[in-house]
């Protein structure tokens, strides 16, 4: 009953019945279906209709057609056809005529996009018409700043860049999305135009969206909703900040950064940086906004201008800095290994980073992505100033959830296969040094997380075991962790066929003395075990397992 989201090419104005109309068509096609809405909702829908004019069930109808499985779906038609030959100052109120879509049509009309995209030049100077009469229609502003053609001529875009300049604040306000992407898409290509003129428009645009209040800063997304209740989440994050329009500014100034390649040292021109520090001060969501898209690029940062970057934005990741959680959710989320100069300046906070990380109501858990950083800077940088030493990765290991301490297993087994000798030279030893050897670390969940990282091992599934086998035991799940054990992929001999032995201690280690279900790879691995090492056949781990499979 809430209609659909707003359209980029539908005005505040005409929006809220938009909405109204598209709800009411739905849900009274849902009633004469046979559908029964409860009482509010059929109320409401009582509501809406009464206050559409000539409204008959006529419109639920014609709007979701049912044919099988097929639905109608409304579609748009960009002819620019009316108002391609009518004179420039009849262009704005032809359009607006055809923006007004008939009930029972499947066809939205926006010649005004065609326009833009066959003529820009009459579409722009239509809109200077309109605006010397205060009329600034969104939608037709929106069309204009997002289907301008790249290949207009030199004047023609310098007209269109001072028109820019000449919106009012409240019409930026208004437009700050479509603007914000606009900017966030060409800034580098104004600046490379004409620098001052560029720069001018960027100014006006941020101008215009800082005084229109905190709301005009606020992220494009909504609220997440699960089985009807609203799930509480934190707005300071880096998916609000590229969503939000501040956002999408602070991103264009950093592609705005001279060169294609910045050299260390080669430093953030000021200007930039000016502007930077001016959206970290906007009040409400815009300066969270800039905070994260900025930290996201730290390492970068720190590369190119040290100075500023230990000075500036160090800083804000203090865990008691009112920037600190959008500051580590975009540092986070660039995914990428704080580089050692910025590690070294970090590691306190790194070391403390996973229980403050946890207490977050993020939109993805970052939790894990601090881990593998700090897995990083325990196995790769050990020797480093800024590495871990084995009992700094003990502790941190305590300090992960179950979840993301297993999460860590899995990127153990992406160390141990992606580096050359990786499991003997790294992740053994990583795992009889820093693996904490308490009993509440042993669970089912990690023993299946465990077995995963061994069906990988290849060659050095002995000596992988040997090190793993002490945080093992018996666990009886629902899934298939063995499943690898017993096949051939990609042509290769299966790990039970190379290590007969091996593969029965792990098997005997993990499973219960009793089970409620009949085990489904355990017969498969001792079909193999009997055929290509006989011998064990009589050991005792053999004969428990043997015994378990024909009672069950």
């Amino acid at each position: 009953m809430t209609g659909p989201d707003k359209a980029t090419y539908w005005s505040d104005e005409e929006y809220p019945g938009i909405r109204k109309e598209f709800a009411a068509r739905y849900a009274r096609y849902l009633e004469l279906q046979g559908c029964t809405l409860t009482a509010d909702q059929s109320t409401r829908l009582v509501e809406i209709t009464s206050g559409i004019e000539r409204w008959n069930d006529g419109w639920a109808t014609s709007t979701v057609t049912e044919r099988g499985s097929l639905v109608g779906w409304v579609g748009t038609d960009e002819a620019p056809d009316v108002v391609l030959d009518i004179p420039v100052s009849e262009v704005v109120t032809r359009a607006k005529e055809d923006l007004k879509r008939d009930f029972g049509s499947f066809t939205e009309k926006r010649p005004f996009t065609g326009l833009v995209k066959a003529k820009p030049s009459k579409a722009l100077s239509a809109l200077s018409i309109a605006a010397k009469k205060e009329d600034y229609p969104e939608s037709f502003w929106s069309a204009l700043i997002n289907e301008m053609p790249d290949d207009i001529s030199p004047r023609l875009q310098r007209v269109f860049l001072h028109r820019l300049i000449q919106l009012p604040h409240s019409v930026v306000r208004e437009l700050r999305h479509t603007l914000g992407r606009w900017v966030e898409k060409n800034l580098i290509g104004i600046v490379e135009f004409d620098d001052d003129l560029g720069w001018s428009v960027f100014d006006h645009i941020i101008d215009g969206m800082v005084e229109g209040g905190e709301e005009a800063v606020e992220s494009g997304l909504g609220e997440i909703r699960r089985g009807g209740e609203v799930v509480q989440q934190s707005r300071r994050t880096y998916s609000h900040a590229i969503n939000g329009p501040l956002g999408m500014c602070a991103a264009a100034l950093f592609h705005a950064v001279p060169g294609e390649k910045q050299e260390a040292g080669s430093l953030i021109p000021q200007h930039i940086k000016t502007r930077l520090e001016r959206l970290f001060a906007v009040p409400g969501e815009g300066s969270d906004h800039t905070v994260s898209i900025t930290a996201s690029k730290l390492n970068w940062l720190m590369h190119v201008d040290p100075n500023w970057t230990e000075e500036r934005l160090v800083p804000m990741l203090a865990f008691e800095h009112p920037a600190a959680e959008p500051a580590w959710n975009g540092f986070l989320h660039s995914g990428r290994v704080p580089w050692s100069p910025l590690a070294s300046l970090l590691k306190p906070l790194l070391l403390e980073l996973l229980p403050w990380v946890r207490q977050r109501q993020w939109d993805r858990d970052l939790s894990k992505v601090a881990a593998q950083w700090l897995g990083y800077m325990g196995i790769f940088n050990q020797d480093q100033p800024h590495g871990l030493t084995k009992k700094e990765m003990r502790d941190v290991l305590r300090c992960m959830s179950d979840d993301t301490r297993n999460d860590f297993i899995f990127w153990l087994g992406r160390v141990g296969q992606g580096n050359d000798d990786g499991w003997n030279k790294l992740v053994v030893p990583f795992i009889d040094d820093a693996w904490p050897r308490e009993r509440v670390y042993r669970t089912a969940s990690s023993t299946n997380s465990w077995i995963g990282l061994l069906d990988d091992t290849k060659d050095s599934f002995p000596a992988v075991y040997a090190s793993v086998k002490q945080f093992l035991v018996p666990v009886e799940t629902d899934r298939h962790p063995f499943y690898r054990f017993t096949r051939e992929l990609d042509d290769e001999t299966p790990l039970t066929a190379c290590f007969p032995a091996a593969t029965l201690d792990l098997v005997n280690t993990v499973t219960p003395s009793a089970l409620t279900r009949p085990p489904y790879e355990l017969p498969k691995i001792l079909s193999v075990i009997a055929e290509t090492a006989p011998e064990l056949t009589s050991d005792h781990r053999y004969l428990r397992l043997i015994d378990l499979v024909e009672r069950s």
